[in-house]
């Protein structure tokens, strides 16, 4: 019985937020040596210059698909006919087998470089091509070595321990989440001029239920989607780039079903109009819908990629460098703030990349080190959110495109209640004798927000100003702040953290009288972070016109708030 070459997963990095493992697990269980160097260098050191970006090109087979959302005529060879029938056999849940993504998977199988490369860029044009609108699938590979075995186009004995070992990663990830409605595409091809066999499996969690989107449409044009929300997701809303590279959030009519209507315009000149669909999921925003649309330009048939290689020369602070420019891109193109560089956080990251590397695992949790938290814990570093991404790939843009396209990674990525970062990476040994096989690079961004690092200039005024807006929102009316309790409060919670003399409380009940109230009542409330103090349910239920007085001072680790509200 032939044994696979090698088995890969496309990139399912896993995630922690707040200190809660979720997502789904990484698919590699193991490398063929140690991973090298845990120093965490500052992206200052790092360049691209020993980072090649190599320009190929295929060709999708058949007829393009003129709208998505409609199903396609696909017909399955018997070996995939075999890998689609044990995956359906080997998980109970919600699996349907989608005959276009079935074409997808199998062009994919023929068009991809190398077992190690799946550019995003080429998932995107092969979706596009066949009518996929879902987000790009998680890909399970194996690969044969020849195709004198038959296992290209049967099922014979020599293919079991090939099928034996994708069935089991494919039900590794759909167990992740068993409730899910995944959808399976199946494709096996052999390549490199038939030395070898490729099996991949594609699964993707449909996350939304669309009418049929036209693929191309003329100059000047638009599109209209129409969809509902599946399972416990939220919030749906939609966003578009430009031929240009301008990004903006479209309106919508969006329903308390979870249904959404838009009205995609092509104003931004002919070319190709990338859509997202977004909604609130378990995990924070996810992407439920990925189109191409091409305005007043004809679709190419043949599609253009690029994949990275990393030079010898390349350093962890070269892959760093890449890594923490993408991010910080990605933020800015749709108006969040930077993320600073930290470097403590970094040596953190650093030394989990190399923990992964040395002991073949991808995950959060480690053995020696336990999860992201306690790993910054052990460091002294207080962070009142901590993030985290870890991530398998083979170069700066694939992995970050890679976690752009998983909506846990993407919530960390985007989230906007950290203030820094520090990215750790770690490469390890090549996974075969292969010349051409590259070294797989174990990243790990750690996010974490300082405690007071929102803190506004004047934090006094602005939580007035918020506690304002809170209860116009709602209804209420609005408060009365008094200057004079609020100067006692400022005096009380000055004095609580030990930047202010102490009030004696026969002067503080004086000086309560002297302002003309009979009773009062005192709250003092501490948080990491100043949005928090804004979270007090007290702010809503405080009736109209109550008269108040804030006042914040700060610790080292925490805000204190002191409010008085006087009768």
């Amino acid at each position: 019985m032939k044994s696979p070459s090698s088995r890969l997963c496309s990139l399912l990095p896993t995630l922690l937020v707040l200190a809660v493992s979720v997502g789904a697990a990484a698919c590699d269980r193991g490398t063929s040596g140690g991973g090298g160097s845990s120093e965490a260098p500052h992206p200052s050191r790092g360049t691209g210059r020993h980072i090649r970006e190599i320009e190929a090109s295929a060709r999708p087979s058949g007829e393009p698909a003129q709208t998505y959302g409609v199903a396609r005529e696909h017909a399955l060879t018997p070996i995939e006919a075999e890998l689609l029938s044990q995956a359906e056999a080997a998980f109970g849940g919600s699996l349907t087998h989608d005959p276009s993504l079935s074409a997808m998977v199998r062009d994919l199988a023929v068009t991809s470089p190398s077992r190690f490369d799946m550019p995003p860029t080429l998932l995107d044009a092969l979706m596009a091509w066949h009518g996929v609108a879902d987000p790009q699938p998680a890909v399970i590979v194996v690969e044969l070595a020849g195709r004198e075995h038959g296992c290209d186009r049967e099922p014979l004995p020599d293919c079991a321990g090939a099928v034996a070992a994708i069935i089991e990663e494919v039900s590794r990830t759909l167990e992740t989440q068993p409730q899910a409605r995944w959808r399976v595409g199946v494709g096996v091809a052999a390549v490199d001029g038939g030395s070898k066999t490729r099996m991949m499996v594609g699964v993707v969690e449909r996350g939304i239920e669309l009418a049929p989107i036209p693929v191309t449409v003329a100059a000047g044009g638009e599109v209209r989607v129409d969809g509902r929300l599946l399972g416990a997701r939220r919030a749906p809303r939609i966003e578009r780039v430009d031929p240009r590279g301008h990004w903006a959030r479209l309106p919508a009519v969006v329903g308390s079903d979870g249904s959404i209507q838009s009205d995609v315009p092509c104003d931004g000149g002919d070319g190709i109009y990338q859509v997202e669909l977004l909604a609130d999921g378990r995990l924070g925003p996810e992407v439920v819908a990925n189109l191409r649309v091409f305005c007043g330009v004809e679709r190419p048939s043949e599609v253009v990629f690029v994949y990275e290689r990393l030079g010898p020369k390349v350093t962890a602070a070269d892959v760093v460098r890449g890594n923490f420019d993408l991010l910080n891109e990605a933020r800015a193109a749709r108006g969040l703030p930077a993320l600073a560089w930290d470097d403590r956080a970094a040596a953190v990251a650093a030394a989990h990349s190399a923990d992964m590397a040395q002991n073949g695992f991808v995950g959060h949790v480690s053995p020696t080190s336990g999860d992201a938290t306690a790993r910054f814990e052990h460091a002294g570093i207080v962070g009142v959110v901590v993030r985290e991404n870890v991530a398998r790939g083979y170069g700066p843009k694939g992995v970050h495109e890679s976690l752009m396209n998983s909506p846990g990674h993407r919530a960390n990525l985007l989230a906007e209640d950290v203030s820094h970062v520090g990215i750790g990476v770690v490469f390890g040994e090549p996974e075969s004798s292969a010349a051409d096989a590259p070294r797989p690079v174990f990243l790990t961004q750690n996010f974490y927000a300082k405690p007071g690092a929102d803190a506004p200039e004047k934090p006094g005024p602005a939580l007035v100003e918020g506690v304002d807006a809170l209860r116009a929102e709602a209804g209420v009316g609005a408060l009365s702040w008094d200057a004079g309790l609020t100067k006692l409060a400022q005096q009380r919670a000055d004095a609580s953290v030990g930047v202010g003399p102490a009030v004696d409380d026969q002067d503080f009940r004086e000086a309560i009288a002297s302002l003309g109230f009979s009773s009062l009542e005192q709250h003092q409330v501490s948080g990491g972070r100043f949005d928090m103090l804004l979270t007090l349910e007290l702010w809503r239920e405080l009736p109209a016109g109550a008269k108040v007085g804030v006042g914040i001072s700060r610790a080292k680790e925490q805000f204190v708030l002191v409010i008085l509200v006087g009768g």
